[in-house]
């Protein structure tokens, strides 16, 4: 009996050895733990719209993958192997930055140094739904072979969708799919995919179209004919005023508007010392919803007299966060700290300018705003000081400087020539007609076969 123990206990000492030789034999135990011995990469379920800069390989790799088990950083010097070798690993490449390396510990990968071991490769990822990465350059072979790693699909698109019917198709295609977009305006990008457009239709607010606008406050005919009558018969007076732009060229595309004065240059210093009297937004409101129900665009006009355009904007935000409302500023009525209404020409300098445009930018692209008319009143040269460096760079604005002259067509064509000499590039024109100052008025279609260039904004006061 005692033998025949021996016997198993020494053939159990024997079996143990060999199994613990063989592990060692075969590379799988590293410091007594298993190792894998094929690389791996799992799939991620992106939902939504996400945008990305050009080219931003960490972006695709966040969109495609949830983890790794490895990937290989990218630099310069040995950009070509390091591409080769994660391709025949089937695991991401990823540039040696502070992105990339805080992506590689996101997916849980180790990072693979040049002599270390290899594995067997990855298996490929296959997704039955498509995955789409639209880019607006030209990829690189990191994004070219991340996208492929990750089962997605790539496609071009513009840098400015709004601009390439291609570029909109694609992102009106599955409104509600996953895409990454690199490299194209986000805010192009946004309004496209949510098919945000313009009053008159399509992505902007002037190009190839013409906004015929009554000028004047709710209140009362002495501020202008959009006072002259109700809400809804404003509306049909509009119409009929648009209605005689079509009938005179049948193939341009006219737009009824209102261009609303909302705060008023006042002889009264008021409640807050700055010769301006706001309007309230309740007393608005009913003239702004008729128009939207309508389909007429509606422009707020500020007068801040001593107070400042931008101050002033920011209390009618509620208002401006509408899709179909815009703004403009009238620098006639732009105060010094010492000035009176009426007692000089104002003025506003084009750092002022400037802070408004990029408020009303962000504001439309933090909400994915149709693109916004965004009007300078102007019909003297010193009434925008360095116009020259007034910004037009802005997607979300389509900025219009006003001609606001007055009196016979030879003085106002002489105001016109005066004003639009030196204009900053990118800004398109209008033109206003004076119902009651101008020496004749000139009719419609005066107004269009004799303003060069057709304003994008005609306005009647």
């Amino acid at each position: 009996m005692h033998v025949f123990r021996r016997f198993l206990v020494a053939l159990g000492a024997a079996v143990l050895l060999a199994t613990l030789l063989s592990a060692c034999d075969s590379g799988n135990e590293r410091d007594g733990l298993e190792v894998e011995s094929t690389e791996s990469v799992e799939a991620a379920t992106p939902s939504g719209l996400i945008t990305a800069r050009a080219d931003d390989v960490a972006a695709v790799s966040r969109f495609l993958l949830e983890s790794a088990s490895a990937v290989v950083l990218v630099t310069e010097q040995d950009r070509a192997a390091a591409l080769d070798r994660a391709r025949d690993l089937g695991v991401p490449a990823l540039p040696d930055t502070d992105a990339g390396r805080a992506e590689a510990e996101r997916l849980g990968a180790r990072v693979l140094d040049p002599d270390d071991e290899a594995r067997d490769p990855a298996k490929p990822i296959e997704r039955s739904t498509p995955v789409t990465i639209a880019t607006a350059t030209e990829p690189s072979r990191e994004l070219l072979d991340l996208v492929t790693l990750g089962g997605g699909e790539l496609a071009r698109i513009a840098r400015d969708p709004r601009r390439h019917g291609p570029s909109a198709k694609l992102l009106r295609r599955e409104p509600d799919a996953p895409l990454l977009t690199l490299g194209a305006s986000p805010y192009a990008v946004r309004v496209v995919r949510a098919d945000a457009q313009t009053v008159g239709g399509g992505w902007f607010a002037t190009r190839g179209k013409h906004l015929v606008a009554m000028y004047g406050h709710p209140s009362g005919p002495a501020l202008g004919v959009l006072g002259e009558q109700g809400a809804e018969e404003s509306i049909a007076r509009v119409r009929r005023l648009v209605d005689q732009y079509e009938q005179v060229d049948p193939d341009a595309t006219f737009v009824p508007a209102f261009e609303i004065i909302t705060t008023v240059a006042s002889a009264a210093k008021g409640p807050r010392g700055d010769y301006s009297a706001r309007t309230r937004v309740a007393e608005l409101q009913p003239l702004v919803d008729a128009a939207e129900r309508a389909g007429v665009a509606v422009i707020l006009d500020l007068q801040p007299g001593r107070s400042s355009f931008l101050s002033q904007a920011r209390e009618y935000e509620s208002l401006l966060r509408r899709p179909h409302v815009g703004l403009a500023l009238d620098p006639e009525w732009r105060l010094g700290p010492k000035d009176k209404p009426l007692q000089r020409i104002g003025h506003v300098g084009v750092g002022e300018v400037n802070r408004v445009s990029a408020w009303l930018a962000a504001l439309t692209r933090k909400h994915a705003l149709p693109q916004k008319v965004f009007v300078l009143h102007q019909f003297q040269t010193q009434m925008i000081r360095d116009r020259e460096r007034v910004r037009t760079d802005h997607p979300e604005l389509a900025t219009v400087i006003h001609v606001d002259g007055q009196g016979s067509p030879g003085a106002k064509f002489g105001t016109w020539r005066t004003i639009r000499a030196g204009a900053p590039e990118g800004v398109g024109w209008g033109w206003k007609n004076f119902v009651d100052e101008d020496e004749p008025m000139l009719s419609v279609a005066q107004t269009w076969a004799q303003v060069r260039p057709r304003p994008q904004l005609i306005t009647y006061q």
